[in-house]
């Protein structure tokens, strides 16, 4: 199989996992660029001086157009007035700006729509301040087990590369795959690629793969531990009423920080290989576990997820709890500190 591009999503602080140093990693691992969605996410790259090409996935406005000056913004066209926008910029400034066309290949997003596909090529064609580098879209359904709507995506994507490539020569980059589509099908046809949360050790295919290693792990120390007597009340709304006579743990961690409500009376957090339940209504800085049944004292420090425990791999953790991978990274706040191990 050829070689492919590697465009690394670092949008929304590396899926919380902190911009700086992710990027500052991936660069060394020699991604050929990176993914953002906003102005703010792209000016940050900037000023952290990676040198990489940097793809905006967003719509360009005419306020973010300084952003192209310094020539490692790969614009994306997705509509007829970018072009227009994009166009009339780069003669203003005599610069050539290297833009990726996004086609509408069923997501019903951002894109150029097909009916409008032909008034582009004609539209592109009479511009001479944009350097199309590469064709783009995204695929709706690349986590679900029946593939017969990706199969449709795919199918009109590669129609459109096809007629692309047939009127811009120079075009360099054809990708439409995110994590979810490369774990399981990685298309040969394409020579780029977008992973996102893959590159964080999750897979959006439900159950963790072996093949990918956790990278962060999320974790609380225990602020105080005390006994109550059954029948005692635990959290908010009293939403727990304990059965029998139990210990319990006060961990400082909340919704303030990330851990979110739906783990109220849901939940699991480890210790080691030991687990302990999530009791009462996860609070603004309090989160409540029943540590009857483990071994541990005030300022130890349990994960909510990551680590080596499967039982708490974020993939599980996000189904127990009816969320996604994705919305428990980002969800992490800025409050929580970040500390990096070099592996």
């Amino acid at each position: 199989m050829k070689q492919k591009k590697i465009m690394a999503v670092v949008k929304g602080n590396a899926y919380g996992h902190g911009i700086s140093r992710v990027a500052s990693v991936l660069e060394q691992e020699g991604v050929y660029g990176f993914c953002v969605a906003l102005e703010k996410e792209v000016d940050e790259l900037i000023n952290l001086k990676v040198t990489k090409p940097i793809l905006h996935l967003g719509r360009i406005h005419k306020n973010m157009l300084y952003l192209l000056d310094t020539g490692q913004v790969r614009c994306n066209l997705t509509s007829l007035d970018d072009i227009k926008l994009i166009d009339d910029y780069g003669k203003a400034k005599n610069i050539i700006v290297n833009a990726h066309l996004k086609v509408d290949t069923g997501m019903t997003r951002l894109g150029v729509q097909k009916t409008d596909i032909e008034k582009c090529i004609e539209k592109l064609k009479k511009t001479n301040h944009i350097n199309i580098e590469g064709l783009w879209s995204h695929l709706a359904t690349a986590d679900e087990n029946d593939n017969s709507f990706l199969s449709k995506q795919i199918s009109f994507f590669r129609s459109m590369c096809d007629i692309i490539k047939s009127n811009f020569d120079k075009i360099k980059f054809f990708h439409i795959e995110p994590s979810g589509s490369i774990i399981k099908h990685n298309h040969n046809f394409f020579n780029m690629v977008r992973p996102g949360i893959s590159l964080y050790g999750a897979t959006p295919l439900g159950t963790p793969l072996s093949e990918l290693k956790p990278v962060m792990e999320f974790r609380a120390p225990i602020a105080l531990t005390k006994s109550i007597s059954k029948s005692t009340y635990v959290g908010y709304n009293r939403t727990f009423k304990a059965d029998h006579d139990m210990k319990i743990g006060l961990v400082q961690g909340g919704y303030a920080d990330g851990v979110p409500t739906s783990f109220s009376n849901k939940g699991i957090v480890s210790f080691g290989d030991e687990i302990a339940p999530i009791i009462g209504k996860v609070a603004f800085d309090i989160t409540t576990i029943d540590i009857s049944k483990i071994s541990c004292s005030d300022f130890d420090y349990i994960t909510f997820w990551g680590g080596s425990n499967d039982k708490v791999r974020i993939e599980n953790i996000a189904k127990r709890s009816k969320k996604i991978p994705y919305e428990l990274f980002t969800g992490i706040t800025n409050r929580v500190k970040r500390t990096y191990i070099d592996d």
